[in-house]
């Protein structure tokens, strides 16, 4: 078993680590009662209709506007345990974060004859990770770093005598995984480790009542090997189920107000329920108090409206953490379009400040930790300086904005998508901020600008 001490020492006692808000370890999260899942039949045949079907990070709602809804949480009681680990400290301890992206979340690589160069296929170079990178960022200032795995590129499917399908995942792949996860973990930092991709496939994760059965089966699965694997490893390893659910490949992709996506989102609720049960249903080492990130229907700030917590039967406060991906505003940090956006100014500090108002409505005034997972702005011709003063905004708003139920002051860890691309700026999605090839910053001055925001000292 791995041994940590320092943090995690300190948490398990009880101390104080940062100076955030303080709630009662048996504080509960208000919750709106549920009648308990519905089936894929009856989602199926839902026909409640929507009339906001406007990408909801494109505008600002107003507080006019805005339902007042409460945080919903499968209705079981479960017996609450105390292990003297407070929430609030813990996100802070998080602090802000970098993505390993587009490593261990490739697929769809053809012509690989290894399996494991899978990692590097789509980065410049064919880059691997190192341990050099890894610590560079943690000289950065970076404290939680995410690890996005696809998992169904190295899975041998096979049946049981019943004939129902049975994944394993490869051990060349799950080694390698590991490795990188140690990477990170002897270095002291937070780990992240989910199911990324997996959600491309109807043959794996879909959301939809015709998938719902094997989705369920495949998450199931897929956690009860990932949570027995690393069950030695401490709170610093955290899990989350699913990255961007969606309905990949039809109008609702990326809406998540349309009648469709609400009864995908409603199926997504098993699917998180599906692998917070596979995980604390492993009872060893630290998975029953581990924490453990939800996502809504395409990662989504506004999947909130259809998105119900999972029933935590690990018992401890808290460990149910929101996870979503707010590239707020969308107009300045993606798009490429005619319509798209350079210039940092009121208006793209409005949208930002929306983001943490919802989050802090929604989630962490009720005591629900919120990670906002994915995050940045995409490097474009004429944006260098502005999207450095977004960085530090949105940092700040993230460390200044948002309440636990007692009022005080809680904050919201932020990982930083990086894609390793800078290669062409007209076509988007330059989200390279770690030159890999070299190990160094391609823009110092911006990863700069997020550390000095928040104030954060290794």
């Amino acid at each position: 078993m791995k041994k940590r001490v320092g943090l995690l020492t300190a948490l398990l006692a009880g101390a104080l680590l940062v100076g955030c808000g303080q709630t009662p370890a048996n504080a509960s999260v208000q919750t709106l009662e549920t009648e308990g899942q519905e089936s894929a039949s009856e989602l199926e045949t839902e026909t409640e209709q929507k009339t906001n079907t406007e990408t909801p990070e494109s505008v600002v709602e107003t507080e006019e506007t805005q339902m007042e809804t409460t945080t919903q949480m499968q209705g079981t009681v479960v017996e609450q345990k105390d292990d003297g680990v407070r929430w609030q400290d813990f996100v802070a301890d998080m602090g802000m974060g970098w993505n390993l992206g587009n490593t261990f979340d490739a697929f769809d690589c053809s012509g690989l004859s290894d399996e494991l160069d899978y990692e590097g296929a789509w980065l410049p170079g064919s880059t691997k990770t190192t341990k050099e990178m890894i610590q560079l960022v943690k000289k950065q200032g970076f404290r939680t770093i995410r690890i996005p795995v696809s998992w169904h590129n190295h899975v041998d499917i096979t049946t049981d005598g019943n004939g129902n399908k049975v994944y394993t995942i490869r051990k060349a792949w799950m080694d390698r995984v590991k490795e990188v996860v140690d990477y990170c973990y002897d270095e002291g930092l937070y780990v992240v480790i989910n199911i990324h991709h997996d959600d491309h496939d109807k043959n794996f994760i879909y959301p939809t009542g015709d998938c719902q059965e094997q989705s369920i089966d495949y998450i199931t699965q897929i956690w009860t090997q990932v949570a027995t694997e690393f069950a030695s490893y401490d709170l610093h390893l955290i899990f989350e189920v699913v990255n961007e659910v969606r309905l990949v490949g039809t109008p609702d992709e990326w809406t998540p107000d349309t009648p469709n996506s609400q009864l995908a989102q409603r199926i997504i609720n098993t699917y998180s329920q599906a692998g917070v049960d596979a995980i604390r249903a492993v009872d060893s080492g630290y998975n029953a108090s581990r924490f453990i990130m939800c996502t809504g229907y395409a990662g989504s700030l506004y999947s909130y409206r259809e998105q119900v917590l999972p029933t935590d039967q690990g018992g401890y406060p808290n460990r149910i953490m929101v996870s979503t991906h707010p590239y707020s505003p969308y107009f300045f940090c993606m798009d490429v379009s005619e319509n798209g956006k350079s210039v940092y100014d009121e208006q793209v500090q409005k949208d930002v400040q929306e983001v943490f108002r919802v989050i802090n409505q929604q989630w962490t005034s009720k005591d629900v930790p919120v990670v906002i997972s994915e995050w940045g702005t995409i490097l474009k011709a004429d944006n260098e300086e502005s999207r450095k003063e977004h960085a530090s905004y949105y940092v700040n708003q993230a460390v200044t904005a948002c309440k636990d139920s007692a009022g005080e002051t809680v904050q919201i860890p932020c990982i930083l998508w990086d894609n390793g691309s800078i290669a062409d700026v007209t076509k988007g999605e330059t989200f390279g901020y770690l030159d890999r090839q070299n190990v160094t910053w391609f823009d110092q001055g911006y990863v700069d600008a997020i550390i000095d925001a928040c104030g954060q000292q290794n």
